[in-house]
């Protein structure tokens, strides 16, 4: 790993740290994510530094192919794609490429997530994506069942629209 990429990476971790983390009122004075300290403080985190633009392909043989079957066959519990470079990709051709990555990689039980500087989702005007470089989680899908499930009996979901929580899948039937 160069120094950019550590850069990269103490950034992220920066954002996580000081947003991500952190008790938000919009999310019932729980944080953005409540599960991220402590894949974090436990090391479950695999980050990689990937260059990739709307025309990424994701063939068997890709470069972030081969990551994600890497993270598939470890005990990681997230993996964090960074982009290095922000204006490669559009928040907009962001989403699409990871539409198209899950549509790859929901064989093997796994789920992305988009994140992008520009990212328009929020929550009740929290924008809740907007990570310093465009980039994506991979988490195993069976894992966020759980955890969503344990959220919805608090607050945490209390300011979400009614398109947003079935976009997310929720409430299950």
């Amino acid at each position: 790993m160069n120094e950019s990429d550590t850069e990269i990476i103490e950034s992220t971790l920066r954002w996580m740290t000081q947003f991500v983390e952190l008790p938000h009122p919009v999310f019932g004075d729980l944080p953005v994510c409540p599960f991220t300290k402590t894949a974090r403080l436990a090391n479950q985190i695999l980050f990689k530094i990937k260059r990739f633009s709307a025309l990424t392909e994701f063939d068997r043989d890709s470069d972030i192919m081969q990551s994600i079957h890497e993270f598939y066959n470890s005990d990681f519990e997230i993996m964090l794609v960074i982009n290095p470079e922000k204006t490669a990709i559009s928040a907009p051709q962001t989403q699409e490429l990871i539409e198209k990555l899950n549509n790859n990689i929901s064989e093997l039980g796994l789920l992305a997530f988009h994140v992008h500087p520009d990212e328009d989702f929020n929550i009740d005007g929290l924008h809740t994506r907007r990570m310093p470089y465009p980039g994506f989680t991979v988490q195993v899908n069976s894992q966020l069942k759980p955890a969503s499930d344990a959220l919805e009996k608090t607050e945490y979901y209390k300011n979400w629209t009614a398109e947003q929580l079935t976009d997310f899948g929720l409430p299950r039937t």
